[in-house]
């Protein structure tokens, strides 16, 4: 694909009509504007003429019209938005426009309308209506990888830099959806699994119970379909929660660089991330023995048992919380205060004798991490009575390790506060600090809450487990069950089959494109950085010493170069080798130092047959003349906050 022209009219701050004509000899077209000006605006704009999607500071809007003209506007009267791309693609011409229609309300305009025309040129030069474009716009430029053709440079360094896995999971879709993996994907989820009613797998498997139908195998198939039901709204639960955390983790993040940003606060930055990252690490560990201790469970008791010792142990700890329930507020500092030898007298006003301390000193076995003990103790009571199997040594190094991590992940804490309650001093910063506090706490009650529901969830695999087992047990009888069986193991080695193809695709696909990304950084950079390129699609950039590349500068050239390995590995698939993708780059040239600004130009166009760039600095400077076609500047009214588009090189 190639694109001839891009039309529109009032859209955003472009009042009335203009059109950008984009050279396709393979020369790069450039885009010049100041911040401010338009850029994001017109990058936009390609977004929305193809997939109707725009995303103006990270929300998604559609009040795309000139605020100007729409003042204008008589009250009741309707106007129009219209974006208009003509593109070539394989010796054929297209022209698609979108357009929207608004109404004029007292204090906004509604949309009330939505129109997209896609026409195609016939061999006698007539334009031709095509039916259902947005189906063959998809086949034309799949929308999962826009991003990458549309190429926003400051919104990718922050993916790689905050939502590492959200952005490599949206990357794997994508390339699935192109190299037609996304089908396989989609066998694996239908087919499913037994434990899950909705699948083809569970449909079946509950199947046995209709042919054997009996009032005790009705009542066990109810509860496995109850539990199922249990453990989707558990996990729907999770993901929610996960997605709450990923926001707030983000917003930490964002926070984060703004008070790093000064030189005065780096140290400060440096000493909070260096604990925080210690006290990750602890809570990983402390999380991973925790589920070690799940799985010892598992392997020493009976099923049966275990599901009876999880219940009792659960109501005899949740008791125990009732009758020691922690006033609302207290906290560990402040009974250790209380505890304090030189403290006679409560923050109430009465006095603390001994009595009275070692009523409070009760209570720090309710606060992690002694609360850990409390519980591991009780269910290790309880599961000790249940199953001669039992592994007490097993199960208390387990109870250790969470005990000593969450200690440890709690004194990093205390750390943390402290330094946090010095830069409080500092009035600049202080509403961030708080604000990045809130933020933390935010993601440990998440946390606390998605480990509650795994808890809960392994109780109900554990009983879900149990049911099926009985299950099998009543419906194995008759040849007609035995029949639904061998179906079952059939559909399980297909499943098998589909997932090792999908495994091996990912393995091929990631190491193919860590190939591609490190070829072009070494080619960016004058510095030595190894790529690596999980089967998840995930992106690290490491030096010599092993340590994340951290600068500005080196996340912008990872982020040409992950664009320029995407579409590098597209080019290379043999049944789309013959589609040309352009790439629209809104680039952060701005980042980069002057030699690493040379070399990023001079491999730019190679990434696609057509670039479209735009840019705030002057590329003049860096680009061969020869390499450069046409050339555009936004013309900016400050005042009124309109733009237009002048052909040619404004700047001086």
């Amino acid at each position: 694909m190639r694109i001839r022209k891009i039309e529109f009219e009032n859209f955003r701050n472009f009042r009335d009509h203009g059109e950008i004509k984009c050279s396709t000899d393979g020369r790069v077209t450039i885009i010049y504007g100041k911040n401010g000006d338009g850029k994001t605006t017109l990058h936009q704009l390609f977004q929305w003429v193809f997939y109707g999607q725009v995303h103006f500071n990270k929300t998604t809007t559609d009040r795309l019209y000139n605020l100007q003209f729409e003042s204008e506007q008589p009250f009741g009267s309707t106007f129009q938005v219209l974006g208009r791309i003509d593109f070539d693609h394989n010796n054929e011409s297209y022209s698609l426009t979108r357009t929207y229609t608004y109404k004029k309300g007292l204090d906004d305009s509604e949309k009330i309308a939505e129109d997209i025309a896609l026409n195609k040129m016939d061999e006698d030069h007539n334009w031709k209506r095509i039916d259902r474009p947005k189906d063959t716009i998809e086949k034309l430029l799949p929308s999962g990888l826009s991003d990458y053709f549309f190429f926003d440079g400051e919104s990718m360094i922050a993916d790689l830099r905050v939502k590492g896995k959200d952005s490599a999971g949206k990357l794997r879709k994508a390339l699935f959806s192109m190299f037609d993996l996304d089908v396989i994907e989609s066998a694996i989820a239908h087919i499913g699994r037994t434990d899950l009613k909705t699948t083809a797998l569970g449909k079946l498997y509950l199947s046995k119970g209709t042919i054997s139908s009996s009032s005790e195998i009705s009542a066990v198939k109810t509860n496995i379909e109850n539990a199922q039901a249990k453990l989707a709204k558990i996990d729907a639960d999770i993901d929610d929660a996960k997605k709450k955390k990923g926001d707030r983790r983000n917003l930490v993040q964002q926070v984060s660089e703004q008070i790093g940003s000064s030189k005065s606060k780096s140290d400060y930055e440096r000493q909070r991330k260096i604990l925080k990252s210690q006290r990750d690490s602890f809570l990983k560990n402390a999380s991973d023995a925790q589920s070690g201790f799940g799985d010892a469970v598992l392997e020493m008791f009976p099923q049966l048992l275990i599901s009876k010792a999880v219940a009792d142990a659960k109501q005899r700890i949740h008791l125990k919380v009732e009758q020691n329930k922690l006033p609302a507020g207290v906290n560990k500092k402040l009974i250790k205060y209380l505890l304090s030898d030189n403290v006679t007298e409560c923050i109430c006003g009465n006095p603390l004798c001994k009595d009275e301390k070692r009523h409070i000193r009760d209570y720090l076995d309710m606060l992690p991490p002694r609360s850990f003990t409390s519980l591991y103790n009780e269910f290790s009571r309880t599961a000790q009575s249940w199953g001669r199997g039992y592994d007490k040594a097993k199960i208390e190094n387990y109870i250790c390790a969470v005990l000593d991590n969450n200690e440890q992940a709690a004194k990093c804490d205390e750390h943390i506060r402290e330094l946090d309650d010095n830069e409080k001093k500092s009035p600049d910063i202080e509403d961030l600090i708080v604000a990045r506090q809130e933020a933390e706490t935010d993601i440990e009650l998440l946390d606390t809450a998605i480990a509650n529901l795994g808890t809960e969830r392994k109780k109900y695999e554990i009983y879900l487990k149990h049911q099926m087992q009985e299950f099998d047990k009543l419906t194995k009888e008759t040849s007609a069950s035995e029949n639904v069986v061998r179906k079952i193991r059939i559909l399980e080695q297909v499943s098998e089959y589909f997932s090792n193809r999908l495994a091996e695709a990912s393995i091929t696909y990631s190491k193919r494109l860590e190939e591609n990304i490190q070829d072009l950084i070494d080619q960016m950079l004058t510095s030595k950085r190894n790529v690596t390129v999980s089967s998840e699609f995930s992106v690290k950039v490491t030096d010599s010493f092993n340590d994340e590349s951290k600068s500005e500068g080196q996340f912008a050239v990872v982020s040409f170069a992950y664009i320029g390995g995407i579409l590098k590995m597209l080019r290379s698939e043999e049944h789309l080798a013959a589609k040309e993708y352009p790439l629209v780059l809104d680039g952060p040239f701005s980042k980069l130092d002057t030699t690493q600004r040379q070399n990023v130009i001079n491999v730019i166009p190679k990434f696609a047959p057509q670039v479209i760039l735009f840019s705030k600095d002057d590329l003049h400077e860096v680009f061969n003349e020869d390499s450069i076609g046409r050339v555009w500047t936004i013309v900016s009214n400050d005042e009124k906050n309109i733009a237009r588009i002048e052909e040619g090189h404004l700047w001086n």
